[in-house]
């Protein structure tokens, strides 16, 4: 009977152990305590963000028939869906030759998580 139970708690830990492993610090963390520290501004890093990767010629600039992202209020009315896109890795467009880095990401996520502020 010992050896039923100890089989069955080395089997519990190994999954415990498994499932703790497998899991990222953002699955395990909600945003706003991973955004706790991180000061992201609109007029700081996620201007510089936008600027370098959406607001360039053909994409989110005025004439393309897209959103400008030029102009700050249209960047804060669709914080969400930018946070979205650019955390799924949907935008800037990878075929185009478009990506993030990891801080990047996470400057527009926390942004956005702390109220996406003309800040």
């Amino acid at each position: 009977m010992a050896n039923y139970m100890l089989s069955g708690l080395l089997l519990l830990l190994s999954f415990a152990f498994l499932a703790c492993n497998s899991e990222n610090e953002e699955d395990i963390l909600p945003g706003e305590e991973l955004c706790q520290d991180n000061t992201a501004t609109l007029s700081g890093a996620v201007s510089t963000i936008i600027e370098t990767n959406c607001a360039v010629s053909g994409c989110h600039v005025p004439g393309t028939g897209r959103v400008n992202f030029t102009v700050s209020e249209n960047i804060i009315q669709n914080a969400t869906q930018i946070r979205k896109l650019t955390q799924a890795g949907i935008m800037p467009p990878p075929e185009l030759g478009g990506s993030l880095t990891a801080q990047e990401k996470m400057d527009i996520r926390c942004w956005v998580e702390n109220g996406a502020q003309d800040n």
